[in-house]
């Protein structure tokens, strides 16, 4: 018998003993109290031992889950932290692109009105030469020679007003905007723990 059932029968042999009148006492054997005692005695052992076992598998449990949900917790901070991370190199990394793609614009821009300028001082002194040579040489001797000279500096001042229309068009110019994509998978997913 289990102490429950014993202590119910300690109960139940009180309940049904003589009582003494007036006084509220009871009457029992006293050689079948001391047997009852002995016997919860006896079975108290394996009813503490299946306590304790019980409470005892009770605190492992309760150590494995908060184990487990610590482990969970620090598992969910590194994924955020390695989520944030990476969203902040992502964006820095479009900002450094934007930034490098701007001032290569700016030196392409720059090298292309240099470009222009020394071209213009080129043909520039070219025209002036060819005038001078003109008037100088050829003038009075040669009129069929100064309409070819007209022709060639005709040509080379519509070369130069060409030259100096692309200039004003490069230099009015706005840089172009660009946009920039950068594809972002998952960083951590469920398929992976498993």
């Amino acid at each position: 018998m289990t102490v429950l059932e014993l202590l119910d029968e300690l109960e139940e042999m009180i309940n049904n003993a003589s009582k003494l009148p007036l006084t509220g006492k009871v009457m029992v054997d006293a050689g079948e109290i001391l047997e009852m005692a002995q016997d919860i005695r006896l079975s108290l052992p394996d009813d503490v031992q299946q306590a304790q076992w019980v409470k005892e598998e009770k605190e492992k449990i309760l150590a494995e889950a908060k184990s487990e949900y610590e482990k969970i917790i620090t598992e969910a901070k590194k994924q955020a932290d390695i989520m944030v991370e990476k969203d902040v190199i992502t964006q820095r990394a479009v900002e450094v692109s934007k930034d490098i793609r701007r001032r290569a614009d700016k030196y392409s821009q720059d090298m292309t009105l240099r470009t222009y300028s020394y071209m213009d001082d080129v043909l520039s002194n070219f025209r002036g030469k060819m005038d001078e040579i003109n008037n100088k040489y050829f003038a009075a001797m040669y009129d069929d020679v100064a309409k070819h000279m007209e022709t060639i500096t005709g040509k080379i001042e519509g070369d130069l007003n060409e030259l100096r229309r692309m200039t004003d068009e490069a230099q009015n110019a706005a840089l172009p905007e660009h946009n920039i994509e950068i594809p972002v998978n998952d960083v951590y997913s469920s398929d992976d723990e498993e």
